[in-house]
C-alpha cells in the first residue's frame, strides 16, 4: 500500500540542481513501485507529491509515466546485475561454484525485494519503442548467467548448449522466486537447499 504520509513542499531547485531533482524523482518512483509492485498504481502526480514538487516539474525530466517507469526499471536491473556479479566474484574462480552463488544471490534478491522483483519480471512495463531484446536491460542482466554457463561448459556464451542451459537455470530460479511470492503459504523446501539441488540436477559433470 502506498504511503500517505505528508511531504513538505520542496524548495525551488537552484540553477544546475536539475540532476538532483531527477535523482529524487527516480528514488521516489522506485520506492513507490517497490511498495506496490504495480506500475498502474504509481502516477506522476503521486510521485510529485512524494518528492514535494509539482507534476509539471517531473515533465521537465520525463516525457510521461512510462518513461519514468522504464528509467526505474533500468536502475533496478543495474542493481540486480551488480548483486549477481558480486556473488560470482566472491565465490572465486570455479565456474560451478560461481553459478551456484549467483543462484543463491538471485533468489535472495527476489525474495528480499518482492516489489522490485515484480517490477523487473512480472509487471506490464513494455520495452522502449524500437528496443530489441538483445539491447534490453533484462537481457544484459541475464547475460551474466549465460557467460558463467559458457565458462562452465567451456563454450561461447551464444552457443546453443550454453543458451539452453542458461535458460533452464533462469527459468528455474525465476520460478522459485515467483511461486514463493505468489504462493507464500505453500510448504516450500528451504530455498537454498533447493538451489543446490537444482545445480546438482542441471549442471552436467565437468568434462562429461
Amino acid at each position: 500500500m502506498i504511503s500517505t504520509r505528508k511531504k513538505t513542499q520542496r524548495p525551488p531547485s537552484r540553477r544546475g540542481a536539475g540532476e538532483s531533482l531527477r535523482t529524487d524523482i527516480l528514488a521516489a518512483a522506485a520506492e513507490m513501485l517497490g511498495e506496490t509492485g504495480d506500475v498502474d498504481a504509481v502516477s506522476l502526480r503521486g510521485v510529485a507529491r512524494r518528492v514535494g514538487v509539482t507534476p509539471t516539474s517531473i515533465y521537465l525530466h520525463f516525457a510521461d509515466r512510462e518513461e519514468l517507469h522504464l528509467a526505474v526499471k533500468q536502475l533496478r536491473f543495474e542493481e540486480f546485475a551488480a548483486v549477481l556479479q558480486a556473488a560470482a566474484e566472491e565465490a572465486g574462480e570455479d565456474p560451478g561454484t560461481r553459478l551456484r552463488a549467483m543462484g543463491h544471490a538471485y533468489v535472495g534478491y527476489g525474495l528480499a525485494n518482492p516489489g522490485h522483483y515484480r517490477v523487473l519480471f512480472v509487471s506490464n512495463l513494455r520495452h522502449q519503442a524500437g528496443e530489441r531484446l538483445a539491447d534490453s536491460h533484462a537481457h544484459r542482466a541475464i547475460l551474466l548467467i549465460a557467460e558463467e554457463v559458457g565458462r562452465y561448459l567451456d563454450l561461447p556464451a551464444d552457443a546453443k548448449e550454453t543458451v539452453m542451459l542458461g535458460m533452464h537455470l533462469w527459468s528455474a530460479t525465476h520460478g522459485m522466486v515467483a511461486l514463493r511470492l505468489n504462493k507464500a503459504r505453500e510448504p516450500w523446501p528451504d530455498v537454498h537447499e533447493q538451489i543446490d539441488n537444482l545445480a546438482d540436477l542441471l549442471l552436467p559433470k565437468r568434462g562429461a
